[in-house]
């Protein structure tokens, strides 16, 4: 399949797979990927977004499937292990659940897996802001907040402007419905589930529902980390993606969510003694 992809490290080492999340692109995993020389990284920009755009319009469902065909084709021995962050995290969970086969492990950062309410007011009021958002000043004081590095600023801005009414209300629906895959929690691969413990409620249970009911899945929260924390705190990152493929121990830092089973819904009649 022919993608816009970044790529660095052999060929014929371990691939992992990096998915960007809504409003930047595929260079946001530049540095991670020039810290893991030894395996090789693909970060292509995803379906429908970014330089892919063409291959649009953007969906999870057909991004994960037509990410499934790219890791059969660009991974070594077919398989990745895949890292996705935000909107690239849900792609991520969507590819673990209906290919677990061409997964090694899947890492979800700052995901939101809960559908939201009010979607239609949600999308319009984003729809609205739209040109606002493509301001000159409102980019630099959003590059500013997630930590985008000096050299990427006319990237971050070009994906900014990039984000037209109808891919930003695509990318808008798509996160306000998706919700965890029910396949997901019968695939036997590692999850880790990550969350910055400043983000938004929606994004803290949601890194508890994704490994729920997982016998390899573990949610695990960054003290003081926003959504961006990765950019913030790349080293964090690094030596948790290391650690977790190796099944080693994770960096201290790192405080586990306790994921408890739901307990079955019943309905009780009254009943006289």
């Amino acid at each position: 399949m022919s993608l816009f992809t970044l790529e660095h490290g052999p060929i014929d080492a371990p691939s992992v797979l990096f998915l960007h999340g809504a409003g930047v692109s595929s260079w946001m995993w530049n540095d991670t990927m020039r810290a893991l020389p030894q395996l090789h990284g693909l970060a292509p920009d995803l379906p429908g977004l970014g330089k892919n755009s063409s291959v649009g319009p953007f969906e999870v469902t057909r991004a994960a499937r037509l990410l499934t065909t790219f890791i059969e084709e660009r991974a070594m021995d077919g398989r990745a292990h895949v890292v996705g962050h935000s909107l690239g995290g849900a792609v991520a969970a969507q590819l673990t659940a209906v290919a677990p086969h061409v997964v090694r492990s899947v890492t979800l950062i700052g995901v939101t897996a809960q559908p939201l309410k009010f979607e239609r007011l949600l999308v319009a009021a984003t729809l609205a802001l739209g040109p606002l958002m493509r301001h000159a000043k409102v980019i630099d004081a959003q590059a500013k907040a997630l930590g985008v590095p000096f050299e990427a600023r006319a990237q971050f801005e070009a994906d900014q402007r990039a984000l037209t009414g109808d891919v930003l209300k695509a990318v808008m629906r798509e996160g306000a419905r998706f919700c965890v895959p029910d396949e997901l929690r019968r695939v036997n691969v590692p999850v880790l589930a990550l969350v910055g413990a400043r983000e938004a409620a929606v994004n803290r249970t949601s890194a508890v529902e994704l490994v729920r009911g997982m016998r390899r899945g573990r949610a695990l929260s960054v003290p003081g980390g926003g959504h961006a924390w990765l950019a913030r705190q790349p080293d964090l990152l690094v030596r948790t993606l290391v650690s977790f493929w190796a099944d080693d121990a994770l960096p201290d830092e790192l405080v586990s969510l306790p994921v408890k089973a739901k307990r079955p819904h019943t309905n009780r009649e009254w009943t006289k003694d």
